[in-house]
C-alpha cells in the first residue's frame, strides 16, 4: 500500500448523492467536549510521545509502507451499508476491528479488497462486528441516522455484537446481521431489528467487544499523527461518517475504507476542517484466548 502512488481525483472529497445517516439533524453533538464527556474514563488526551513533526511525516509514511503498519493494513474487510443510514457504526466497526488486529499484531499488506476474504482473518482470530447492533439502540427506527458521539458512548458502555458472518466459526452465543442494508461477502445483511428484539442475553457477548481507550486529537496535525501511528481516526463530515486510515504524504490526502466497498480520500483541506469532532480508538477489550474471543 504505497503512500506515494497517484490518487484518482474522482475519489477525493466525494460527496455522496444519497443520505448515509450523518447530517445536520444528528451531527450537532459531535463537539470535542461532548465526545470527551461520553467517553468518560476511557478518554485520553493526545500523548506527547505520539507527536511527529510534519517534516518527518513522509519518512514515517515510508516506514508504514514497508512494515504494513497503517490503520488500513489492520482493516481486513469492506462493509456495505447501502441503502441504510448506519454509516457512523460502519466507520466505528472498522476502527474497532483494526484496533483489535493491531493488538494481535496481525496486518494485511493489501488492506481491504472488495469480494476478497483473507485466510489469515480466520487463522489469527479476526472478529467482525455488527454495525446494526449499535445503531439499533441510538436510533429506534430504521431511518434517521446517528452521530459520532453516540457511537463512542455506546461502545464504551456496552459494546457491540459480532456479525453473523465471521472468518472463523467461533460459536458465538449471540450475533446479529451486520446491516439492514445489502451487506457483502464479508458482512451479513438482513431485516431491520429493534433493540427490544435482540437475542436474549446478548449483553453477555457484547461486553467482550468494547472500546477501552479513546484518544482525542487537539489539532489536525495530531489527527494525522494518530493515523501515522496505526490508529483509525473517526470523523463525520460532508454528510457522511468515515474512518481516516492512511495519510498520503505526497498528495496530502487521507484515505479511508468507505462503507460502500471502496477506498476514498479526504483532502488536506477537509482534514483541517473536520478533525474537531474526531477520535481514535487506542485499545479495545482483548480475550485471554484469541481463538475464543467471547469466552464461550
Amino acid at each position: 500500500m504505497n503512500s506515494f502512488s497517484a490518487i484518482d481525483p474522482k475519489l477525493i472529497d466525494v460527496t455522496l448523492p444519497d443520505d448515509t445517516g450523518y447530517g445536520p439533524a444528528v451531527s450537532g453533538g459531535d463537539t470535542p467536549d461532548a465526545l470527551r464527556m461520553c467517553a468518560g474514563e476511557t478518554a485520553r488526551e493526545f500523548p506527547k510521545a505520539l507527536w511527529i513533526e510534519p517534516e518527518d511525516w513522509a519518512d514515517k509514511a515510508r516506514d508504514n509502507d514497508e512494515y504494513n503498519t497503517w490503520p488500513m493494513n489492520y482493516v481486513d474487510r469492506f462493509t456495505n451499508q447501502n441503502p441504510s443510514h448506519e454509516c457512523v457504526y460502519h466507520s466505528l466497526t472498522r476502527g474497532m476491528e483494526a484496533c483489535r488486529n493491531r493488538q494481535r499484531g496481525v496486518s494485511y499488506p493489501e488492506g481491504p479488497k472488495k469480494g476478497h476474504r483473507y485466510e489469515e482473518s480466520g487463522k489469527f482470530g479476526s472478529v467482525w462486528m455488527s454495525p446494526l447492533s449499535g445503531y439499533a439502540e441510538v436510533q429506534p427506527r430504521q431511518w434517521g441516522g446517528a452521530n459520532v458521539r453516540q457511537s463512542l458512548e455506546l461502545c464504551v458502555r456496552r459494546g457491540l455484537l459480532p456479525d453473523k458472518i465471521q472468518p472463523y466459526d467461533y460459536g458465538f452465543k449471540h450475533s446479529l446481521q451486520g446491516t439492514s442494508g445489502r451487506g457483502c461477502n464479508n458482512q451479513s445483511g438482513g431485516g431491520w431489528i429493534p433493540l427490544s428484539q435482540f437475542p436474549a442475553g446478548w449483553q453477555e457477548t457484547a461486553k467482550h467487544f468494547r472500546v477501552l481507550e479513546a484518544i482525542f486529537p487537539g489539532s489536525w496535525e495530531q489527527a494525522v499523527c494518530l493515523v501515522l501511528h496505526g490508529m483509525c481516526v473517526h470523523v463525520g463530515r460532508n454528510g457522511h461518517a468515515i474512518p481516516w486510515a492512511q495519510w498520503h504524504a505526497s498528495q496530502e490526502a487521507m484515505a479511508y475504507p468507505d462503507s460502500y466497498e471502496i477506498v476514498r480520500y479526504d483532502s488536506k483541506q477537509t482534514v483541517q476542517s473536520a478533525w474537531r469532532g474526531s477520535f481514535a480508538i487506542a485499545t479495545v477489550s482483548a480475550p485471554d484466548d484469541w481463538a475464543n474471543p467471547a469466552g464461550e
